[in-house]
């Protein structure tokens, strides 16, 4: 599921021009450039995590911030454009997730407070890519929802983010989901639940 999601957000990042770069993000102080490299760190912060091999950006796009991002969007990444480099970072993450042997092993990521759990962490990352895939969407001026039963997903994990600490407690199996909401009104449900205005 995590890689079709990647693939989902590599598409709409695959359209984005240089004048895009400034567009808004939603309910964020960031812009299109700023959070395609949080995108790109957050994917290299959690595989260096999982598998405790050290990677910089560099290593994996070549020298890259935001000033060379603003001077030419496909010099970025080794002149293949924001797409491929997210790809790069993404793969490397996915890559991370398939040598866990133990989903309970906890590690500590930069950007989320104490330690996690790897499952917990394969859980929150599929939110954050469904909300990031949101978030470039909108600011380009298109529309985005993911599939039912993976909007069904992230709305689980979201909730339970928000009534508890990220923990080691196991996902809520989906028969005793109280209520489930459906459609379009669980994805804003998603949205408002992660703060922005669908």
């Amino acid at each position: 599921m995590l890689h079709a999601l990647t693939e989902d957000l590599a598409s709409y990042l695959s359209e984005v021009t240089q004048s895009d770069l400034k567009c808004p993000v939603p309910s964020s102080t960031r812009d299109v450039g700023d959070l395609y490299l949080h995108l790109v760190d957050q994917n290299i912060s959690i595989a260096t995590a999982i598998t405790g091999e050290a990677i910089s950006r560099e290593q994996l796009l070549g020298p890259i911030d935001r000033a060379s991002l603003d001077a030419d969007v496909e010099y970025v990444s080794g002149g293949v454009g924001l797409d491929q480099g997210y790809r790069r970072t993404a793969r490397l993450m996915e890559d991370a997730f398939t040598t866990v042997t133990d989903a309970g092993r906890r590690c500590r990521v930069q950007g989320f407070p104490g330690e996690i759990d790897v499952a917990a962490l394969y859980e929150e990352l599929l939110s954050l890519v469904v909300i990031h895939t949101w978030d470039t969407a909108h600011a380009l001026g298109w529309s985005y929802q993911p599939a039912p039963d993976v909007t069904q997903r992230v709305l689980r994990t979201i909730i339970q983010r928000t009534t508890q600490t990220l923990s080691t407690q196991p996902a809520v199996a989906a028969d005793t989901w109280p209520e489930a909401i459906d459609g379009a009104d669980a994805f804003a449900a998603v949205l408002t639940l992660s703060q922005r205005v669908p």
